[in-house]
C-alpha cells in the first residue's frame, strides 16, 4: 500500500482513565468540569500529563470579554507535565522523549513551512496557527488546552525538556510570559536606562532579565505598591506610583537619571493604552519603546505623531515568540534561579474543580499569578 494512503499508526495509552477538563463556555460564565475520553494518539502528538497550569493575563481577557475565543473551549497555555506516554516524537534539539519526561512546550503549533514560518522567521503567525488555550473544542480529540488533567501537543510544537533542578512553580509561566519578553528585547538596541511599564509576571521578568543583561537603570512603573516591592527583589533599581506620582514628575527623576538625556528602552507590558503616550516624553531622542501588552483590540489612545517623527523613535511590537526562545527562558531562569525568587511568582494554587474561584482571585490582581493543579 503506497505509504501517503497507509491508515495512521495511533499509539494505544495504556492504563488511561477519562480526563478531567474544564470547558469556557462564555465570558464571566461559569465553567464546566467534565470528563473527556482520552483516544489514542495520532503519529506526531505526544499525549502529557498536566502537572500545573497558571491563569495568564490573556485567559483573564478573554474570561472578562475583552477579547474573544471560540467557545466552548478549554482555555489555559500556561503549564508544565509529563510525557504520558511512548512516542516517537523529539524534543527541539532532535533528543527521542521518553514517558515521565518533564517538559515544557511552545504555546502553538505551526506547519514550518508557510511564509510567515519561513521567511519571516515568525512561526507564531503560522498560516495554519494552531493556539493552545485559544482553540475550540473538538470532539472527541478536544485536549487542546492546559486548565485540563492532560494535553495533547500536536505535530509542530516545540517541545523542550526541564531540568530536574527546576521546579514546576519556577517553570509553569516559561512558555509564555518569559519567552515572549526575551524574543522582544531580542530585535531591541537596549542600552543602559530602562522603564518598565507594568509589573505583572511580564514586567518582574523584564525586570531580572534586564538587569541580567547589565542594565544600569531599570526603573519599574505601576499603580500597586505590593508589586513595585516585589520589583526591587528581582533587580528593579527605582520604582514609580502612578498613583502618588505624575508621568511629569517621573520624567523629571528619568532625566536626572540620566544626564538630561531620557532613557534608552522602554518596555509596555501593562496593557494600559495611555501608558503609549506617557512614555514619549521619558525616551532619549533615537530611543525605542517596544509594547508587548496590547493584546486586546480596545487598546486605543490618541498619540502626538510629531514626538515620534521628530525624536525619532523606533516602535516596535512583539506578540509571542519562536521557538527558540523558550529554549532560553529555559537557561536564564537555571542559571538565576538562587538570585531571583521565581517559585515565589505562582500565588495560591487551586484545584481544577475550584477554577471558578481561582478566576476571581486572579481578577482581584492581588497575586502575580494564581495556580491550577487539575489533580488535585
Amino acid at each position: 500500500m503506497p505509504q501517503s494512503i497507509r491508515k495512521r499508526k495511533k499509539h494505544s495509552p495504556t492504563k488511561m482513565r477519562p480526563a478531567r477538563t474544564s470547558l469556557f463556555h462564555g465570558s464571566n460564565q461559569p465553567f464546566e468540569i467534565y470528563q473527556c475520553k482520552i483516544e489514542p494518539s495520532d503519529v506526531g502528538e505526544v499525549l502529557v500529563k498536566v502537572n500545573l497550569a497558571a491563569i495568564c493575563g490573556s485567559d483573564l481577557h478573554t474570561f472578562t470579554g475583552r477579547r474573544t475565543s471560540p467557545i466552548p473551549c478549554i482555555l489555559g497555555h500556561e503549564a508544565v507535565g509529563q510525557v504520558a506516554e511512548s512516542t516517537d516524537v523529539t524534543d527541539f534539539n532532535g533528543n527521542t522523549l521518553n514517558e515521565g519526561d518533564r517538559i515544557t512546550w511552545s504555546i502553538v503549533s505551526s506547519c514550518g513551512t508557510c511564509l510567515n514560518c519561513t521567511s519571516y522567521q515568525l512561526p507564531q503567525k503560522c498560516e495554519t496557527l494552531s493556539k493552545y488555550g485559544h482553540a475550540q473544542r473538538s470532539l472527541p480529540r478536544d485536549l487542546n488546552g492546559g486548565f485540563a488533567q492532560y494535553i495533547r501537543l500536536q505535530p509542530g510544537t516545540a517541545i523542550f525538556r526541564l531540568p530536574d533542578s527546576m521546579a514546576d512553580s519556577e517553570s509553569v509561566s516559561l512558555n509564555c510570559a518569559l519567552s515572549t519578553v526575551i524574543a522582544g528585547l531580542n530585535v531591541i538596541d537596549i542600552g543602559d536606562s530602562v522603564v518598565i511599564q507594568g509589573c505583572g509576571m511580564l514586567g518582574i521578568y523584564a525586570t531580572s532579565l534586564l538587569r541580567y543583561y547589565g542594565c544600569g537603570v531599570v526603573a519599574v512603573v505601576d499603580v500597586r505598591s505590593d508589586r513595585l516591592k516585589m520589583a526591587k527583589n528581582f533587580g528593579a533599581t527605582h520604582t514609580f506610583n502612578l498613583t502618588e506620582v505624575s508621568p511629569d514628575q517621573i520624567n523629571d527623576e528619568l532625566l536626572a537619571l540620566t544626564n538630561q538625556y531620557g532613557v534608552d528602552l522602554v518596555v509596555e507590558v501593562s496593557g494600559v493604552a495611555s501608558a503609549f503616550t506617557d512614555s514619549l516624553d521619558w525616551l532619549r531622542i533615537g530611543g525605542y519603546y517596544l509594547t508587548l501588552g496590547y493584546v486586546y483590540p480596545e487598546a486605543v489612545t490618541i498619540v502626538p505623531m510629531d514626538k515620534i517623527v521628530r525624536k525619532c523613535l523606533t516602535i516596535h511590537g512583539s506578540h509571542n515568540y519562536h521557538p527558540r526562545f523558550l529554549g532560553d527562558a529555559i537557561e536564564f531562569v537555571q542559571e538565576t534561579r538562587h538570585q531571583y525568587s521565581f517559585n515565589l511568582l505562582i500565588g495560591n494554587t487551586y484545584p481544577l474543580a475550584e477554577i471558578d474561584q481561582a478566576f476571581q482571585e486572579a481578577i482581584k490582581g492581588n497575586q502575580i499569578r494564581i495556580g491550577l493543579n487539575p489533580w488535585e
